[in-house]
């Protein structure tokens, strides 16, 4: 049997819908106020994207082995760093680089955008590192669901939106992106959920350890329900039914969401965390088809 390579594993390929997801979403709305999309500068959001989710993944996987805070009690996928499939060293470069490249890459981006885009780039580099580093890393504070709802939603939309059209009305790219917004912070409440016990023991403060499983089991339903009423929401302002065709992937994924709320915490639910990654692709899609639907 082939293993996977470390450095996929520590990339996390089933977290990365969460970056790409609200970017074809931003290029949906874009084409949908009358612009002519520009596909360079599509393509490098969308790579420019990926590399800071990778980045933030390299950066949680080595902060959390080098203190500890990834023990052999967890439940999730093997981290590279705590298990010894990558030196300490080797994810800190591998982190220090994916960086770079996010940045060298930005630098086009910010050409293109100005002063909003200077100011997103440097805060996604940033709070990707204050994610987990730092002297207080946001996810051992209970703040990584409300950081994952900001960055990949309503800042990743609009972003977007302003890289090809920075003369329209963006307000209504902040609203298309809480939808994106909240399902990446159910992905994160997901992840809480899982390491519950691991985290108590090891002292990492996130949402599910301060509330408790009954209530972290609400909350992450929630998040993840609550995106429904954003494409609601454009049905009834457009009075258009297309706006409601992401509630159909919703409903296909009503097992995952029933495993959440009530199914015993074990490994299944890195495949819960799995399932909720693709809903929030399907989610978007079917809400950029909505958008461009003449």
């Amino acid at each position: 049997m082939t293993k996977t390579n470390p450095w996929i594993l520590a990339a996390r390929p089933k977290t990365l819908p969460a970056a790409i997801s609200p970017v074809l979403l931003g290029i949906a709305y874009a084409y949908h106020i009358g612009t002519t999309i520009n596909v360079e500068t599509a393509g490098m959001t969308l790579f420019c994207t990926l590399l800071l989710q990778i980045a933030s993944n390299f950066i949680n996987d080595y902060y959390d082995g080098v203190r500890g805070v990834d023990t052999e009690d967890r439940l999730g996928p093997t981290r590279v760093t705590s298990s010894g499939l990558l030196t300490p060293a080797a994810v800190k470069t591998g982190f220090m680089a994916t960086l770079g490249l996010a940045f060298l890459i930005g630098l086009h981006l910010m050409s293109v955008g100005g002063l909003p885009i200077v100011l997103i780039g440097f805060a996604s580099i940033f709070f990707a590192w204050a994610y987990t580093g730092g002297p207080f890393p946001l996810s051992q504070h209970g703040l990584g669901e409300v950081a994952a709802l900001i960055f990949f939603g309503p800042v990743a939309v609009w972003g977007t939106v302003w890289l090809q059209n920075q003369q329209a009305d963006h307000m209504l790219a902040i609203v298309y992106g809480l939808g994106p917004g909240l399902i990446s912070a159910g992905i994160l409440a997901i992840n809480n959920l899982r390491d519950i016990e691991s985290d108590s023991s090891s002292l990492k403060r996130t949402v599910a350890v301060k509330i408790g499983e009954t209530a972290a089991r609400k909350f992450t339903f929630f998040l993840i329900t609550a995106s429904l009423f954003i494409p609601i929401y454009f049905a009834v302002t457009h009075r258009s039914l297309q706006f409601l065709l992401p509630i159909i992937p919703y409903f296909l994924f009503w097992s995952n969401w029933k495993k959440i709320l009530v199914d015993p915490i074990d490994r299944s639910l890195n495949l819960a965390l799995a399932k909720t990654g693709k809903f929030l692709l399907l989610y978007c899609i079917c809400l950029s088809v909505a958008l461009v639907w003449k």
